[in-house]
């Protein structure tokens, strides 16, 4: 007997307040009519509101909520439970998870690619909402929460664009266009609105072009890169990256994706951060930047080169491992000593460690 299709998960995340079950209650009154959902709500406090709220949006669709608590940890079982009792019943076509809006929802993400999770579900597009006039509100830019979750979304909905003035949407949009690792979307919405087909966005699509001025204002949907539906890039196999490269104005950047499954050894990679003082050794003369997140052994991490200075910081981001430099040269140089040096800092499969041995990041 042939085995069933992975169930698509989406997360839909967000701080408290932002309009996540507004938005998830719009996305179920757009969903095809012969398809079942199911929705996993967690709320901080003890008497759930959201799940009743949702509960009520019509036939087709099952509701968990896990009250009290938090279901980002993954040492967290509800989530684990809630899922297995859902796939026990009646198969939904799809699933929705909104995190509480206090939660780090990276765990979420670690507990779904686990090899026994990842047989039957399959992360599709985190999508996190944002109130526009949150980036100039210090309560929120300086909260830890609140940029994880900023950091961990493919695609980043900027919400409530109606209640908020000219300065803070541009504030707002900066703060997206200068994302790294990019956003597969960023759109700009109110009341909640949102495409559902953005809930499939390609999670290895990449556009490296750079992005146009905003779309108009008169579209509550505008996409804020492309306005063209998001093509697949070449995609990543096994342990093998995919390599770009660009030239532009005597700028010169190579990038390399790797699957989210591809593990890196940490004191790999903090032996390369460190290594890149000394640029020319790697035939990097001309070294203006380089930065990367990765998954490790340890953690995700995200690796930043600046001023000959090299840092290492937990990361919430979870599409995929990347490395991108960029080099001010008459010419483009060659990228296969660097390259080399970082295929070097992949833990095989199988191997305790990569091949530069282990250590602690910098």
């Amino acid at each position: 007997m042939a085995s069933q299709p992975r169930i698509p998960v989406n997360l839909i995340t967000g701080f408290l307040g932002v309009g996540k079950t507004t938005a998830i209650s719009r996305l179920l009154a757009d969903k095809p009519a012969n398809e079942f959902w199911a929705v996993v709500v967690n709320e901080f406090g003890e008497v759930g509101i959201d799940g009743a709220t949702l509960s009520s949006a019509g036939e087709g669709l099952q509701v968990a909520e896990v009250p009290g608590g938090c279901i980002c940890c993954t040492t967290s079982p509800m989530l684990r439970v809630n899922l297995n009792k859902l796939v026990q019943g009646k198969r939904p076509d799809r699933i929705l998870i909104e995190p509480s809006g206090l939660g780090h929802p990276a765990g979420i993400i670690d507990l779904l690619r686990d090899p026994f999770m990842s047989a039957t579900f399959e992360v599709r597009a985190v999508l996190t909402l944002m109130d526009a006039r949150h980036p100039e509100d210090a309560r929120y830019a300086r909260n830890e929460t609140w940029r994880d979750q900023i950091e961990l979304a493919d695609v980043l909905v900027i919400n409530k664009t109606d209640l908020a003035d000219a300065p803070q949407l541009e504030r707002a949009r900066a703060m997206a266009n200068a994302a790294f690792p990019p956003k597969i979307a960023v759109v700009e919405t109110r009341q909640g609105l949102i495409d559902p087909d953005l809930l499939d966005a390609p999670l290895l699509a990449e556009r490296w072009q750079e992005p146009q001025a905003h779309a108009s204002s008169h579209s509550p949907l505008a996409p804020r890169r492309k306005a063209e539906a998001p093509v697949a890039a070449e995609v990543p196999q096994g342990n093998e990256p995919v390599r770009k490269t660009q030239s532009s104005l005597g700028s010169h950047a190579c990038g390399w994706i790797f699957t989210p499954e591809t593990l890196f050894d940490s004191g790999a990679l903090a032996d390369l951060f460190q290594a890149l003082n000394q640029a020319d050794a790697l035939a990097l003369l001309g070294l203006s930047r380089a930065k990367g997140v990765f998954h490790t052994e340890r953690d995700w991490y995200r690796f930043d080169w600046v001023d000959q200075y090299p840092s290492a910081n937990v990361s919430a981001y979870r599409r995929d491992s990347r490395f991108e430099v960029i080099v001010e040269a008459a010419a483009a140089p060659d990228w296969s000593q660097l390259e080399a040096r970082l295929l070097a800092a992949r833990i095989r499969p199988g191997s305790a460690e990569g091949e530069s041995g282990a250590g602690v990041p910098v």
